[in-house]
């Protein structure tokens, strides 16, 4: 779908797209919660270790895959169930699917949980990607047909 029938479908339904500050809130709330929780996952071995730096910066850095899998995962039932993570609540914002306005099939959340995933793994850069557009749709959103939007403006 174009941006023009996106905006038009928007207008038609008085939603407005996420305002980019609390995409970026969330984004930190989230990145915050999971680093907490693949912390809690290795803190019996942190603090064993705590005299030995290289022994915990082996531990962490062991465990790069096990934060991916865990982000992907977070990002994929949340966005699926609530239609938003953790940090989405908290500010007030919501994943929609573009055509039927409701949470993302299963598949378009893991899409798009994949895809944002990656996206951390390459440096943030197609993040910039929302900048570009004016519905502030990011790669990920782009591919997986979804969009955030105000949740004030969308009654769930």
């Amino acid at each position: 779908m174009n941006s023009e029938k996106i905006e038009a479908i928007l207008a038609r339904e008085e939603i407005q797209t996420a305002a980019l500050w609390k995409r970026i809130v969330a984004h930190i709330i989230d990145d915050l919660l999971v680093s907490m929780v693949i912390i809690g996952m290795y803190w019996d071995g942190i603090v064993q270790n705590a005299g030995n730096p290289e022994a915990v910066l082996g531990i962490i850095s062991n465990s790069w895959m096990i934060l991916y899998v865990v982000r992907i995962v977070y990002h994929w039932l949340f966005v699926r169930y609530y239609g938003a993570t953790i940090g989405k609540i908290v500010v007030k914002i919501k994943v929609i699917e573009v055509g039927l306005l409701d949470n993302p099939s299963t598949k378009q959340a893991l899409v798009r949980s994949l895809l944002r995933t990656l996206s951390e793994f390459l440096m943030y850069l197609p993040f910039l990607y929302i900048l570009t557009n004016a519905l502030r749709l990011g790669l990920h959103d782009k591919m997986a047909n979804t969009i955030v939007v105000e949740l004030k403006s969308y009654n769930v």
